[in-house]
């Protein structure tokens, strides 16, 4: 038990009231000591103890104990303790052994309920037992086939063009004849590094669609609108 249990009754009886306040103090010693060991209130084979060892167990002296009459009494070689609550040990006693029980029947409950549901949804080995694993896995290989072809169509011919093969797909371009692209991006490229901005590809066509083109030949001539030749730049 973890706590003394003494009822009004007790500490108002002639018993405790006619002794004096040592033999109180001795008594409620010696009932805390039995209550810790539930020893029923009777201190077994302890007259042959001497001082130290009553000291250690119960916190008083031998002829404490003894001077502690009616409240402790000797009977035979066994030390009996006046109105220890035998009562409220019993059911201390009852209901530990009640929690015990019930806490070990609650685990098998627990232990039997996990069997049943593990057999419940433990899968069967023949596939055909289960259908819908089977339609599932069915259709898993289908859609990893899919992404199988889908990642080789885009490896082959959906991929995006390098840099270097797009910058070449612009020099062949008739949009952009007369221009160095190569040079072009170079220099798009230092404008960007120094503004902080991102030299992407849309960037760079807007850069080219912008970009001069050079002089045309010394001695080309032009025709102009009516039709007269004369020297000039090659058209922007």
């Amino acid at each position: 038990m973890n706590y003394l249990n003494l009822n009004i009754s007790t500490l108002r009886a002639p018993e405790f009231l006619g002794s004096d306040p040592v033999a109180r103090a001795t008594w409620l010693c010696v009932v805390g000591y039995c209550i810790d060991q539930e020893n029923n209130g009777r201190i077994a084979a302890c007259k042959g103890w001497k001082d130290r060892q009553w000291q250690q167990t119960c916190g008083v002296t031998l002829d404490e104990v003894n001077a502690s009459v009616p409240l402790l009494g000797w009977d035979g070689d066994d030390l009996t303790v006046w109105r220890y609550p035998l009562a409220h040990q019993a059911k201390c006693e009852t209901n530990r052994a009640n929690g015990k029980a019930g806490g070990l029947s609650k685990s098998q409950a627990k232990v039997e309920a996990a069997r049943i549901n593990g057999a419940k949804h433990k899968p069967s080995e023949d596939p055909s037992d289960n259908p819908s694993e089977t339609e599932a896995s069915t259709q898993d290989k289908i859609k990893k086939g899919k992404d199988k072809v889908r990642v080789k169509e885009g490896s082959a011919e959906g991929s995006a063009p390098t840099d270097a093969e797009w910058l070449a797909s612009l020099a062949s371009d008739p949009a952009f004849a007369g221009l160095d692209v190569q040079r072009e991006f170079a220099k798009m490229s230092a404008w960007c590094a120094v503004n902080r901005k991102a030299p992407s590809r849309r960037r760079f066509i807007n850069w080219l669609n912008r970009a001069e083109r050079p002089m045309a030949q010394a001695g080309a001539v032009t025709q102009d609108t009516f039709g007269s030749v004369r020297p000039g730049r090659e058209a922007w």
